[in-house]
């Protein structure tokens, strides 16, 4: 019996924290037991116990609970041992360096075992220029709003896109497709060029330019992309960066 409790303690600890998780703003104990159908003191016992472990913080003011830093560093950790984000680090950092221009791996991200609406930032290498996009591991963006969230989708089956239409297309700027027929027709264009473009589908003067990345057997794993204000990222010579973007994806490839 003892072991049942611990294991429901467990699982009930988790809760809290997915919960945290998903909402971008701070919770308090009565929202919190509310929603997870637990009983009020029992959710404050766990929380008081993530606070004293720090891996969640309470607002001073106004009494209310998030997660905390703890869970940057450890996912942060995690991240960079993984040989993903390792090959991803290595390949994407030489591209920013000889660019000046923040590239990003990214990978589809997948919720309740649904096929991905959204895709996840994994691997991030920043520049240094004052004047700049540098999209933070971590990030999750809508798939069909950017070049690397179309390159994932591309690389998926007719089946496989069939859950995903039951999803609408938000609207974000007056470039953002919002028809299914329309993003299609696009998908099978980048299929076939082996590349896409965006030019301000989630905000207007953002442009990204991303290419497929595949395992070693040649199976979907994710996308690469330089992102960056339009006005400097449609000067640079298109060919040749996609070659250079095509060439770092087989190396990633490599290295897994």
């Amino acid at each position: 019996m003892a072991d049942v409790s611990n294991i429901n303690l467990i699982n009930k600890t988790l809760d809290v924290v997915e919960l945290l998780a998903s909402e971008p703003r701070e919770m308090g104990v009565s929202e919190i037991s509310r929603r997870l159908k637990m009983v009020k003191s029992g959710t404050y016992r766990i929380l008081n116990s993530l606070k004293e472990r720090e891996y969640v913080y309470q607002n001073p003011i106004n009494k209310l609970y998030g997660l905390g830093l703890k869970f940057y560093f450890i996912g942060s950790s995690v991240q960079v041992r993984l040989p993903l984000g390792r090959a991803g680090k290595e390949v994407l950092d030489p591209l920013s360096s000889e660019y000046n221009e923040c590239f990003q791996l990214a990978i589809p991200y997948y919720v309740a075992g649904k096929e991905p609406t959204h895709i996840l930032v994994y691997v991030s290498a920043a520049t240094e220029r004052v004047l700049s996009i540098n999209l933070s591991a971590g990030l999750i963006a809508p798939s069909h709003t950017s070049a690397i969230g179309q390159c994932i989708l591309s690389q998926m089956s007719d089946s496989e896109l069939e859950t995903y239409k039951e999803t609408s297309l938000s609207e974000y700027t007056d470039k953002t497709i919002t028809s299914w027929i329309e993003l299609e027709e696009g998908l099978n264009k980048i299929r076939d060029q082996g590349y896409a473009v965006c030019n301000g589908s989630y905000e207007l003067g953002l442009m990204d330019i991303a290419v497929p990345v595949f395992d070693s057997m040649h199976y979907s794993i994710g996308a690469i992309a330089v992102c960056g204000p339009t006005e400097r990222l449609s000067k640079i010579e298109l060919k040749e960066l996609i070659r250079k973007m095509k060439r770092a994806s087989a190396k990633i490839a490599a290295k897994l």
